[in-house]
């Protein structure tokens, strides 16, 4: 191993860790418990609050076992050869060691950020997207053990008195001697600088003005704790021994994607997101998979508000067991109003709810604003049901193997009259002007109407449910998997309830679905073929679930479940990573 690059790292260690006394280190014990005790990383105080992004991740080996235990075979192997090259990118093209030269001392979590790379004064061009460096905070948890790993390592890789050693690259910055590494092999950027800030953190910064920065952040200046909101949103989630804590600056990032984009997004959609101020999220390592609490907040000043409109979801309860997918919301209105002035992240889809509300009017004569929305401020729900799940519910074999769409879409009628005046409606419509046929059918006190085109090529059907629910379904026999009631609800579906286990249970909606089923469901005309190029990855997730929470009229929580495949147990990581080489799997039990 070359020593002339590793010596500068360890002296500005040594140095730093020597001259420190009992004062300092009494100092740094009452400083990071303080941190610590409110729920927040210490490498936070040196992020700077220009941060488009900042995560503190668990430096523990047990939980990147479990995380590594998630997968199939081959997407098992690709994270691997990923954390591999991370590893090779950060510690081994520098001649360093995480299990002997940042184990041993490093405390339970490390901290990177993305920042804003720029020249002082330098106006941004709002067509290009802006320069970043990365940075990463390593609190020292040990202060004997990084002294001895220091002094030990500084000691054996000395060269000889008669080497020729070049000299070392350093700046002092505010007191801080900032100390340049070279890389041999290159690699997403080719330096990096080293600082000791205290007897807290290790500071490694990919430019020397991401480094400076992150001092000025340490020194006093304006940090991650100091943006509005964040402190109060992680001490509204933060749980002890998180796996990882979360930042987003979102107007700062969505700008960067846009501008990143080929070809850049519209502004537009940018202005979707400028109310917002910030995400933070908590994100955990579960036996079935990934689970994640997060909280967004508005700017402040902001004459945004959020429309509280929780309720206790009732939908799961009207559709079966064998659901694939499942979205949900406590307010049809005002979804709507949010989706048509672009308040919502459906801003970053081609979603136009204007040219849908125009195909609506041309289609059927109604407009969406006088003949629908002023009944549908109730709870709704849009779901994908296989055509097996009615079969099951009526003990009879489908009907055909053509596509059956398997769509059902249900509301809480705020005003049951009104709804029925716009079915009646309907109803004229589709006989009309469409010839289509009307057949009333009555299952169990209930009373639906089905709508059959000319040939019996497409099934609609209409209807009421008990607690004036409003049904639509199409396909064909679809309805009979929903009325009169699913004898077995999506509610008691195990894979649910994982889902929602930890979610408000009084929440704005749920977002749901069964990929393992999905992926095995043929026929339906609603179930886009996946991306070939994503197969793998989404061959390892069993389901996804996503809930939203209104907190009050500026904060919204989301709580996310990823339920994933176990795979094989792991095996160590790939010793190098070379170039186009295929990775190697795991170990099998």
């Amino acid at each position: 191993m070359p020593f002339a690059r590793k010596p500068p790292l360890l002296l500005t260690l040594s140095t730093a860790f020597l001259l420190t006394g009992g004062g300092l280190i009494a100092h740094w014990g009452l400083t990071l418990r303080d941190t610590l005790g409110r729920g927040l990383p210490a490498g936070i105080k040196a992020v700077p609050d220009t941060a488009l992004f900042a995560a503190s991740v668990s430096t523990s080996e047990e939980d990147w076992l479990r995380l590594r235990r998630f997968g199939t075979s081959d997407t098992q192997a690709a994270f691997d050869r990923q954390l591999a090259t991370w590893r090779d990118r950060w510690l081994t093209d520098y001649g360093l060691s995480y299990a002997e030269d940042i184990g041993p001392w490093v405390g339970s979590a490390i901290t990177v950020a993305v920042l804003p790379d720029e020249e002082p004064g330098t106006p941004p061009d709002p067509l290009l997207p802006r320069p970043t460096s990365r940075i990463a905070l390593l609190p020292i948890a040990d202060l004997e053990a990084a002294q001895a790993a220091a002094t030990q390592l500084d000691a054996l890789f000395t060269p000889p008195e008669d080497a020729a050693t070049p000299e070392a690259e350093t700046q002092t910055f505010r007191g801080i001697t900032l100390t340049r590494l070279a890389a041999e092999s290159g690699g997403l950027a080719d330096e990096l600088w080293v600082g000791v800030l205290g007897t807290e953190l290790l500071l490694v910064a990919e430019s020397q003005r991401a480094a400076e920065a992150a001092i000025n952040a340490y020194k006093g200046g304006k940090s991650l704790v100091d943006v509005v909101g964040y402190r109060r949103a992680f001490e509204a989630i933060v749980k002890p021994q998180a796996f990882a804590q979360v930042y987003l600056d979102v107007p700062a990032t969505s700008q960067y994607i846009a501008q990143s984009s080929q070809p850049p997004l519209p502004t537009t959609v940018l202005d979707a997101f400028q109310a917002s101020r910030g995400v933070v999220a908590i994100v955990d390592i579960t036996t079935r998979g990934i689970q994640a609490t997060s909280i967004s907040w508005l700017q402040p000043g902001s004459d945004r508000t959020y429309t509280v409109s929780n309720v206790p979801p009732q939908m799961p309860q009207y559709l079966p067991r064998e659901t694939l997918m499942m979205a949900s919301g406590g307010n049809f209105q005002q979804l709507w109003q949010d989706l048509s002035q672009r308040r919502t992240w459906g801003g970053l889809t081609a979603f136009s709810p204007e040219n849908l509300a125009l195909s609506l009017q041309a289609s059927t004569g109604l407009t969406l604003e006088a003949d629908l929305l002023p009944w549908m401020a109730g709870e709704f729900a849009l779901a994908l049901v296989p055509p097996a799940a009615a079969a099951e519910e009526t003990e009879a074999e489908p009907s055909s193997d053509l596509p059956n769409p398997g769509l059902v879409a249900l509301v809480k009628a705020s005003d049951r009259d009104r709804a029925a005046q716009t079915f009646a409606q309907l109803d004229d419509v589709v006989r009309s002007r469409y010839r289509f046929t009307l057949q009333p059918e009555t299952l169990d006190a209930i009373t639906l109407t089905r709508w059959v085109s000319p040939f019996e090529s497409t099934t609609i059907t209409r209807g009421w449910l008990p607690n004036d629910v409003a049904l639509l379904t199409i396909g064909q026999g679809i309805e009979a998997a929903i009325a009169p009631s699913p004898q077995r609800p999506l509610a008691t579906h195990p894979l649910f309830q994982l889902m929602v286990a930890d979610a408000p249970a009084v929440n704005n909606g749920t977002f749901y679905l069964n990929l393992a089923a999905l992926r095995q469901t043929e026929n339906n005309l609603f179930v886009p073929a996946l991306p070939t190029d994503t197969q793998g990855a989404l061959s390892a997730i069993e389901g996804l679930g996503v809930t939203a929470t209104v907190l009050d009229e500026r904060r919204l929580r989301y709580d996310l479940y990823v339920a994933l495949t176990v795979g094989n147990r792991p095996g160590p990581l790939p010793a190098t990573v070379p170039e186009n080489e295929p990775p190697v799997p795991p170990a099998t039990e």
